[in-house]
């Protein structure tokens, strides 16, 4: 049985996606080829090297990313996937997708039209199954996790034996929907070792503080226990009730043992749990880690809760080869984030949570959204001088995109898709208009955010005239970006 992964990625957008090589590992145990068709490195025409990022808050890297592609060549996106499927020659067609890059994936399918069997999981897959099979191109979709249901199914496609009733899939069939039960949830100490051969290595490039190593994404829990209003999690929750415990953590000794094995395999030393949060393990836990991770000499980079912080367990993160912690303010006004977003934390205690994570020597990244219902100008910089209050350098900040299923979706009535039926991008979430201010000033404050954070208020005035997209605020923001260097380098 021959199966083709498809990973519709923005170029250069790297990171292993984890779903992906789990599900490679567990086809391959059970006898099956796969390749994967990966659009992350494919050059496209339109692609120019970039000159300014933005402030500087990485350290230059002997080497970077793009000069890594230098001497690839431009390609034809539906021209390298039809060559992989006349090469290939796949039984399965196995696709995973966003709700930001679903429109863009079925595309390319609908260009190249598969002549085999098409099955679509991931998020988008889960929260809207019924869209994504109004589509010829896609026969079947996998609700929620995908190792049972995608297993199952090329057994039984390779033994010749029926399909239609296998849990967690939904397929079309003679003109009907059919739609299985959900199965109980997997555990996740029998999952394997992540397969990232199928990959480019290139997507192992991780720079930190001035060096390049080796490294991608891991996970060691899947859910949330939060149920935040903008998350899918609570819709994903709410869909598998009854599946088990929709909050999982895997046993230190597994994490170990997979990081050891990554190692040991493509020489990776610098990892990123891609968990929503990692301190939410036992005090146990994280010692059996330590011990474990120590002996290993790895650095990581993880995502923690607020409310999980305290001085002890972010020691142990340190001493096990955590550099660089995450955490989500996603508003600097307190009651926004409890009444809108049902983040039920004070400032207070974000304040101490991050301060914490400073003081043990280790980097803070901060998540933060703006463009939120009933937000004003004067809010959005509530979340500025917030972060500038904590000497945050690296602030990723996001115009909020209401996916589908979420509270803040359900209660704005907002649809991700405009009235001529076209997908609204990340790129356009200003479009939703959930707050008091304009897209144009949404977008210029997303710009020029990090500017603002970055700069002394002395210069805000200057920064308000770089907020526009027009060439004169282009110049501005450009010589802005050249300044704010300075400041952190100084």
């Amino acid at each position: 049985m021959k199966v083709l992964f498809f990973n519709y990625a923005n170029y250069l957008e790297i990171g292993i996606p984890g779903g992906i090589a789990i599900l490679s590992a567990l086809l391959k145990e059970s006898g099956h080829q796969v390749r994967l068709f990966d659009t992350t490195f494919l050059k496209p025409a339109y692609y120019r090297r970039s000159q300014n990022a933005g402030p500087a808050v990485f350290k230059e890297t002997p080497y970077t990313l793009e000069d890594r592609v230098e001497d690839d060549p431009v390609v034809d996106l539906k021209e390298e996937f039809s060559n992989i499927l006349k090469e290939f020659q796949p039984d399965l067609l196995a696709v995973s997708a966003m709700t930001t890059n679903f429109d863009k994936t079925l595309d390319l399918l609908k260009q190249v039209q598969p002549d085999c069997l098409v099955v679509m999981g991931g998020v988008h897959a889960t929260l809207e199954p019924e869209e994504v099979l109004r589509s010829e191109v896609v026969d079947m979709v996998c609700i929620g996790e995908g190792e049972g249901a995608l297993v199952d199914l090329c057994n039984a496609l390779d033994a010749g034996q029926e399909t239609r009733n296998i849990p967690n899939l939904w397929l079309k069939r003679n003109g009907n929907l059919i739609q299985n039960t959900l199965r109980h949830f997997q555990n996740l100490d029998h999952i394997p070792v992540p397969d990232w051969s199928i990959f480019d290595q290139r997507h192992l490039f991780r720079p930190f503080e001035g060096k390049v190593y080796k490294g991608s994404f891991i996970t060691n829990s899947r859910g949330c226990p939060e149920r935040c209003t903008y998350c899918v999690n609570k819709v994903i929750r709410k869909t598998h009730r009854g599946c088990g415990s929709y909050f999982r953590r895997q046993s230190p000794q597994k994490t170990i043992n997979n990081i050891k094995t990554l190692k040991e395999e493509y020489g990776a030393t610098w990892f990123k749990f891609a968990d929503d949060t990692f301190l939410l393990h036992t005090h146990a836990e994280l010692e059996t880690l330590k011990d474990g991770l120590n002996d290993l000499s790895i650095n990581f980079g993880c995502s923690v809760q607020p409310t999980t912080i305290n001085k002890e367990k972010v020691a142990l993160a340190k001493k096990m080869g955590c550099v660089a912690m995450t955490v989500g303010i996603e508003s600097g006004n307190q009651e926004i984030r409890r009444k809108i977003l049902n983040r039920r934390i004070s400032n207070q205690k974000l304040e101490n949570g991050i301060r914490t994570i400073i003081d043990a020597g280790i980097r803070v990244s901060t998540f933060n959204m703006i463009g939120l219902p009933g937000e004003t100008r004067e809010n959005v910089f509530e979340t500025i001088k917030f972060n500038k209050k904590l000497g945050i350098k690296a602030a990723n900040v996001y115009i909020i995109y209401p996916f589908p299923g979420t509270e803040i979706a359900e209660i704005h009535k907002t649809n991700y898709r405009d009235a001529d039926g076209k997908m609204i991008s990340m790129g356009e979430a200003a479009r939703f208009n959930l707050s008091h201010m304009s897209p144009a000033e949404l977008e210029g404050l997303c710009k020029t955010f990090n500017l603002y954070l970055t700069l002394p208020e002395t210069y805000w005035g200057q920064i308000k005239a770089a907020e526009g997209q027009d060439e004169r605020s282009q110049q501005i923001f450009q010589e802005l970006e050249v300044l704010a260097n300075t400041f952190i380098s100084s």
